[in-house]
Order: structure tokens, then sequence, then C-alpha cells
């Protein structure tokens, strides 16, 4: 059953409602033969009526005393979004300015603090999103789990405000974002939104477990580059490149060439970066399903409505009651003299 009480004891008063039905209810009035009334059966209907709604007054009370609630449910409801694991980069060079300029980690003009205004702007406008979040730098670290609460996730972006460290190891941070689907029901569409400015070099055994991961759990991957002016575009290849001195390149080879829903975003000012993240809201708007939890509820304040409408209905038909009483003894008043 859904519905529950905190105090079932104060039930066992229910007894109490039968008050009603007893005593007097009506002031006794003198007439010649009671044998000559006729039978009103409008006055005996509404005199049981009245009964009644004192006797469910009452039972009301009680049962509003007993705390009645709905327990917590589960609702399946379908919307339109996906499941985003944000995996931000906290390295030092996020403290730099898209010019390659370092400015800390609280200044306005470095990556990171424009990345994050533009992401809170992003989960903001979202609607049936769930989000996490993992930042990372030379290992990941869990910050959020996938959850609907906007509120925790916006609190998850605002605390990567302290000044980056350490250098871009990029496969921990994607091997720790896939592990948030791993045993997920899948539900509608997988997304990791990789925000970095850079890469390193993974080796072939990690490639080859990543790829198998991101297939295994049907996940797509969004890279947000924010390119500096001495970087190169992810597309173009450096002279003599490798992967120890090139790895944005050989790392966006390897997302290219292993099968999977990718897209690279390249941003180099604030206003690339504000149409990438636009982009991305526009591209996932598919159907989802997802599992919310209804907090229980209390409905005393149901039953003390309903109480206080039969009390007001009660004082009406005292109202008039006192009203035909008076009226009846100047009536007789009148005769008398």
């Amino acid at each position: 059953m859904d519905l529950a009480l905190s105090h079932p004891w104060v039930l066992l008063f229910s007894p109490l409602a039968l008050l009603s039905f007893f005593g007097k209810h009506l002031p006794a009035l003198r007439y010649s033969s009671l044998s000559i009334l006729p039978f009103d059966p409008l006055s005996f209907l509404l005199f049981t009526l009245l009964k009644l709604i004192g006797a469910g007054v009452i039972l009301l009370l009680l049962i509003a005393l007993s705390g009645p609630y709905l327990k917590e449910q589960t609702v399946q409801r379908l919307g339109q979004g996906a499941e985003i694991v944000i995996l931000l980069d906290r390295s030092a060079s996020m403290n730099e300015n898209f010019a390659g300029r370092y400015f800390g980690g609280a200044a306005k003009e470095s990556k990171i603090a424009i990345a994050r205004d533009l992401l809170r702007d992003f989960i903001t406008r979202r609607k049936d999103d769930f989000f996490g979040m993992i930042s990372f730098s030379t290992a990941p670290i869990h910050v959020m789990p996938l959850t609907q609460n906007k509120t925790a996730t916006l609190a998850a972006i605002d605390a990567t405000r302290s000044r980056g460290r350490g250098v871009t190891n990029i496969a921990p941070g994607l091997a720790m974002a896939l592990d948030y689907f791993q045993e997920r029901p899948l539900t509608g569409s997988r997304v990791i939104l990789l925000v970095s400015d850079g890469a390193a070099r993974i080796d072939l055994e990690t490639q080859s477990t990543l790829a198998q991961l991101f297939h295994q759990y049907k996940v797509m991957l969004y890279w947000v580059y924010l390119r500096d002016d001495r970087s190169l575009p992810l597309d173009s290849k450096p002279a003599n490149a490798n992967e120890t001195t090139s790895p944005e390149y050989f790392l966006h080879q390897f997302f290219q060439s292993i099968g999977i829903p990718y897209k690279a975003f390249e941003a180099q000012n604030p206003e690339a970066l504000q149409n990438v993240i636009d982009e991305i809201g526009r591209l996932e708007n598919k159907p989802i399903q997802y599992t919310e939890k209804i907090a229980r509820q209390s409905l005393a304040e149901y039953c003390y409505l309903l109480a206080i409408s039969g009390i007001l209905i009660l004082l009406f038909a005292r109202y008039f009651e006192i009203k035909s009483e008076r009226l009846l003894f100047e009536s007789n008043s009148f005769s008398n003299r």
C-alpha cells in the first residue's frame, strides 16, 4: 500500500465519531397534537446529513492527527535529453587565456573560468538530462555521480574555482567517466563531454580497453578542444609529429578510428566556445527514459481542510436554526398577546 500512517494508534479513538448520533440536537417545540404533524422527509434527510457531517468532522480530525502520508514512489518518465558526464580538464594550462597567457584559476579571462560559466548556463538550460562530473589533471577526481539534481551539479562546477595543477592526462579520466555507465540500464543517449586544452600519449593497451568500453556501454564522445594561438587544429598534422610532441592530433585520430559517435569542437575564443556549447545542446535532445523518485507526501492538511469545510457547514446550519428559533419565539409571543 502507498498510504501509511505516522501515528496509527490515534485511530483507536474513532468510535468518538458516533457521538454525533447521540444526545439532543434540536430544541423541543410545543405543539397541540403530534399525531396531526405530517412526516417531513426533507427535514429528516437534512437532520441525518448533519449528523453524518458531524461524525465525518470528528473522524477527519482523528485521521489528520494520525499523520497520513503517501510513501515515496518511483515513477518512470519520458523526456528529452541525455546522460552526460562532464570530463573537465583542471591542469595548469587551463589557467591561461586563449592567447596562452597565464592568469590564474580565479581570473575571468582564463580558459577554465570561461568554460565554467558556459557549462553552468548549459546545465541550467537542460531540462531532463542527468549530469555527472569528473575533474582531471595528472589523475582524475570523482566529483559528482549522474544525477538530475541541478543544484548539486552547479555546485560541483563552482568547486573548480581553485587554481589548476599538474599535466593533462586524459586516459584515466576517460576510464573513470566510462565507469559511470557500468551496470546502468540503457535508457537514452550517453555522452562524455570532454573539455580540455590538451592531451597526453595513450599506450596501445589502454587505447584497446577504452575502445572496448566505449562500444560496450554505447557512449558517444564530444571533445571541446580549447585551442590557444600556439596550437594547431586537430586535423593538421605537424611536421615530424609524434605522440609525445603532438598528443592532441594523435588522440583525435584515435577517437576517429574506434568507430564510436564522436565529434570534436575547436574553440579559440570565448565566443567560439559559446557556439560549441550551444551546438551540443541542440544535438542532444533525443528521447530519454528515466526514473524519478517522488518524496513522501503528507495528507494531513487535506484532512484538516475537509474537516474545516464540514465545520463551516455545521455553523451555517446552526445559524439558520437559531434564526428559526427566534422567529418562532416572536411568533408565539405575538399570538399570546
